[in-house]
């Protein structure tokens, strides 16, 4: 055997270089190396040179895959059996997601390029330049982000209430930092009274799937506008993963501390369900979703996990106003709504947990020609909140006081990024948990002048403390304002996990770590 020019797997490289060079993967310099090493080595016989070849194909594609920001192969796996549910229309809309039209000419341009330059360039040698250039700059960017993961500067957040507080000192690594941040979460709890304080409320909880503040941008919607009626906004609330299971387990559980996402599928004291500690106090909850529940078990998850046993209200009978990803039929919210409510004047007072697949990815319009999700999604969002709007004043023409909490389980990621294509929500970015959450006291009474809006990063466990608050003072007797009920809310920094992947800011930056391997900056940018 020799050495030998790698002739048409230049072509290759070359389009790698391409890719990195516009941040549509990354490049792992030893490894492409390699590579290229082992097929600079041309072997005597015939048979072996050719399954080099053929080894090499194969290898190629599973480098190529592994330098992308898809995610790893094996989560793709866990999640076989869900995608086997898709509809074939929704395939073939991801699929036109994934296949990139000016990637493909560019790719048509390079390759002509290099067909009609062969003869006189020496491929090899741009190849080897190639890594040698982006090994310079990988070793750069590498050593930053081990300087800033290693040596953090001390930060230090001042907080109202010392139990949200979290202190991080020097030389902690992400890892100590998550610790520390579970730790301190599973200290909180939200303390109940025996009794309501004052006038009897109903709490009224629409759990809206895919809406995050990045989607209403991506759409031109302002959240403070979209809320325009509602007391008080939280503008960076963290939903904390990004699958409507998880996200619906976690609200549910939000009268404590945020937890793991192995730890959010184990029992969990009863103090920690909204549900069961409003039920404690006499509330008779009501369970309602404009959907069956059944993929991904999202109905047996809030009961089993969420502390919610109550059966479903009863939407056979009503009309159906899309068809999901999986074809299943999603009801008109307008009508499941007021359905429930015609019922509801049977519960003083009533809890209602109301969930809404809506504006979910792949989502059709019942009996309309079939078209690409991503832009009925504007129409879809106008249609629901025109729906929620309507259910707000017979609400408010209804007479009895209602505290209504809007909070969206997680982000559809209508744009996508560098790692994520549009509509993929494996790892939770912070464009995909960042959402936009609102609160509404309905009542004569209430002493509700404008609308406030936090721009501090909240969670679930700050809502729960809100409906104690709420409870314990007579917010709904005009004796107590909203604004007095939002004194020492509690923060919560920004950390969102689904099972294998982990998202935390570091130094103000989001930073990922898949399967438990090593932490890496989240790409930003498209």
């Amino acid at each position: 055997m020799k050495l030998s020019g790698l002739g048409v797997w230049n072509l290759y490289f070359l389009v790698k270089f391409a890719l990195f060079y516009y941040g549509a993967i990354d490049f792992n310099v030893l490894t492409n190396a390699a590579f290229a090493a082992l097929l600079a080595i041309k072997f005597k016989q015939p048979l072996i040179e050719k399954a080099k070849h053929i080894v090499g194909a194969v290898f190629a594609v599973v480098l190529l895959y592994q330098d992308s920001w898809l995610p790893p192969i094996n989560r793709l796996t866990k999640q076989a059996g869900n995608v086997q549910d898709f509809s074939f229309g929704y395939f073939i809309e991801l699929l036109t997601r994934v296949i990139n039209i000016d990637m493909l000419l560019a790719l048509f341009v390079i390759s002509v390029c290099f067909w009609y330059t062969s003869q006189w360039i020496r491929f090899t040698t741009v190849t080897i330049v190639g890594l040698l250039v982006v090994g310079w700059q990988g070793g750069n960017s590498q050593s930053q982000f081990v300087n800033n993961v290693a040596n953090p500067e001390p930060v230090t957040q001042s907080q109202s209430n010392p139990q949200t507080q979290v202190i991080t000192q020097a030389a902690q690594s992400p890892n100590q930092k998550l610790a520390d941040f579970y730790q301190q979460q599973s200290l909180l709890m939200s303390h109940f009274p025996s009794q309501v304080n004052g006038e009897l409320f109903d709490v009224i909880i629409l759990n809206i799937c895919s809406m995050a503040v990045a989607d209403l941008n991506a759409i031109g919607v302002s959240v403070t506008d979209m809320y325009k009626d509602f007391d008080v906004v939280f503008s960076d609330f963290n939903s904390a993963t990004s699958y409507s299971g998880p996200a619906a387990v976690r609200l549910l559980r939000a009268s404590c501390g945020q937890t793991s996402q192995t730890a959010l599928f184990k029992e969990a004291p009863e103090q920690c369900h909204l549900f069961k500690n409003l039920e404690k106090l006499g509330y008779q909850n009501n369970v309602v979703m404009n959907h069956d529940g059944h993929f991904d078990e999202f109905k047996g998850l809030i009961n089993k996990y969420g502390g919610l046993d109550s059966t479903p209200f009863n939407i056979d009978s009503m009309p159906v106003a899309l068809r999901g990803f999986d074809n299943s039929p999603i009801y008109s919210d307008e009508a499941v709504l007021d359905g429930w409510l015609e019922q509801a004047d049977d519960c003083k007072p009533c809890a209602m947990y109301y969930n809404t697949t809506s504006l979910h990815d792949g989502n059709q319009l019942e009996n309309q020609p079939r078209v690409n999700s991503k832009e009925t999604y504007p129409i879809r969002h106008k249609n629901l909140f025109a729906d929620i709007n309507q259910f707000v004043k017979k609400l408010e023409k209804r007479g009895r006081n209602v505290m209504l909490m809007i909070v969206p389980e997680h982000g559809a990621n209508l744009k996508g990024d560098k790692v994520q294509f549009a509509g993929l929500r494996e790892i939770p970015s912070p464009a995909i948990v960042s959402v936009p959450v609102a609160i509404k006291f309905i009542g004569p009474d209430v002493q509700n002048y404008s609308q406030i809006v936090v721009d501090d990063s909240t969670s679930y466990f700050a809502l729960s403390e809100l409906v104690s608050k709420t409870l314990q003072t007579d917010v709904f007797g005009g004796n107590n304002s909203v604004a007095n009920l939002l004194e020492n809310l509690p923060k919560a920094p920004k950390v969102a996990e689904n099972e294998g992947t982990i998202m935390m800011y570091v130094n103000q930056r989001p930073f990922i770590q898949l399967d438990g391997g090593d932490w890496s900056a989240y790409p930003q940018g498209k």
